[in-house]
């Protein structure tokens, strides 16, 4: 029983930085993201696989990020306090790195793979489904809390025609079987087992970079939705009564299916403008709620007509969520050969409908970013390495502007206003071998 009752504990405590939400790596993070014509390093394999291809040397790189949030979140009802424990997300705070590798060989400068890799401080994977009645920050309360790892090859078929290929993956959390049996009447446990597993879960992404102009680049990125599920069923066999069958389940660190679409151009030699496109297909995302269903059964519930009377079922309401269409913006000007300026801006749309509706309180809104953030390189002072070092900061703000849920009077949470700043700052070394 005791097993139980851990396995059920785990559900709200195990729960995409998110590279999507925060940038992968300084130079993306400054750039406000526009990336999918413009990745030039091992991001590629995240951004655009096809442009892995064009770098011809091994390239590595470690980066730290942090972001925090500073939210507001207000009753319209001063004799009714809102439940405000999930109302500022957690700091974020990890590590990621990357590894570019080009073949040699017959396909030398052909094809180039790709890895990069996220790891939170805190915990590996956090998986938080909140109560309905408690608002919390849809895409940045435990999102950013997951290892995330990508893996990607950039071939080249022409010189100004290369495709990407590559892969998402995340766990899914399954539970096959939890099963314990009771003695009610000598008050004993007497059997107990438990099975369950992380599955691996993988999603491909495709992606095309076109060049029909040496100062100008196209790329394509198309990524199919990526999410963790967790299910979680149990059995309590008490002996004599009947069994209480019970099972825990739901969709966690969902991402939709997304296709980018952006475009580079060198302005002159020293100043290159990037622009992306973003649709992401939120309509089709699952509620992040749990869901539970309780049966309990057997012959002496049977024969008092109770067999299905204890039954319980929660309520399943579809989030609503819209289909998105956002844009990234980003400006680069390589002020010499040591020293590096970028500068960017982004806006999101939320997919999150009002939340005047009883029973769910996910706060989410539209969002305005900018970025700024420097490179610069120098020789290694204790000449291990042959190549210049290359040292990457940027920093970040996100503003989510205000809403409102309008709550009816019977609902257990009261109408309230929202608003939030994220700040985010990140650094990486780079080196070329």
């Amino acid at each position: 029983m005791r097993r139980l009752l851990v396995l059920m504990a785990l559900v709200p405590m195990v729960a995409h930085a998110d590279f999507s939400l925060y940038g992968y790596g300084p130079r993306a993070a400054a750039m406000g993201g526009a990336m999918t014509a413009e990745a030039n390093d091992y991001t590629a394999v995240f951004y655009n696989p096809a442009l892995l291809v064009e770098r011809k040397d091994v390239n590595f790189g470690f980066a730290f990020q942090y972001a925090g949030m500073v939210s507001n979140v207000q009753s319209k009802d001063l004799a009714r306090p809102v439940d405000c424990t999930l109302c500022t997300s957690p700091a974020t705070v990890g590590t990621s790195l990357g590894l570019l590798f080009p073949l040699g060989g017959v396909v030398k400068n052909r094809v180039a793979l790709g890895l990069g890799v996220y790891l939170p401080t805190a915990v590996l994977l956090r998986l938080h489904a909140p109560s309905q009645d408690q608002p919390y920050w849809y895409r940045y309360h435990s999102n950013p809390e997951r290892l995330q790892l990508h893996l990607g090859a950039g071939i080249k078929i022409v010189d100004w025609l290369k495709v990407g290929l590559g892969i998402q993956v995340l766990a899914n959390l399954i539970g096959d079987s939890a099963n314990v049996g009771v003695d009610l009447f000598s008050k004993q446990v007497t059997s107990g087992d438990i099975n369950a597993y992380l599955g691996t879960r993988v999603a491909p992404v495709f992606s095309l970079h076109v060049t029909p102009w040496k100062r100008l680049r196209l790329g394509a990125t198309f990524k199919y939705e990526m999410r963790l599920d967790y299910r979680i069923p149990a059995t309590v066999d008490l002996s004599g009564i009947g069994t209480l069958g019970f099972v825990i389940q739901g969709v966690a660190h969902y991402s939709p299916h997304t296709l980018q679409f952006g475009a580079a151009l060198d302005v002159t030699d020293d100043f290159t403008l990037s622009l992306d496109g973003e649709w992401q297909n939120w309509s089709a995302a699952p509620s992040p709620y749990v869901n539970v269903s309780i049966d309990l059964s057997g012959p002496t519930l049977e024969g008092l007509g109770l067999g299905s009377a204890l039954d319980v079922q929660s309520a399943r309401q579809p989030p609503g969520f819209a289909d998105t269409f956002g844009g990234r913006l980003g400006a680069e000007y390589r002020v010499n050969q040591r020293f590096v300026a970028r500068a960017g801006g982004f806006f999101r749309p939320t997919p999150v409908p009002r939340q005047d509706t009883q029973g769910t309180n996910l706060m989410d809104a539209t969002t305005v970013g900018g970025s700024v953030g420097v490179g610069f390189n120098f020789p290694d002072p204790l000449e291990i390495f042959q190549h210049p070092i290359t040292i990457d900061v940027a920093g970040q703000a996100h503003f989510l502007l205000s809403r409102e849920a309008n709550k009816a009077a019977t609902d257990s949470t009261p109408s309230y206003a929202y608003s939030a700043n994220v700040y985010g700052v990140t650094a990486a070394i780079r080196y070329d071998f």
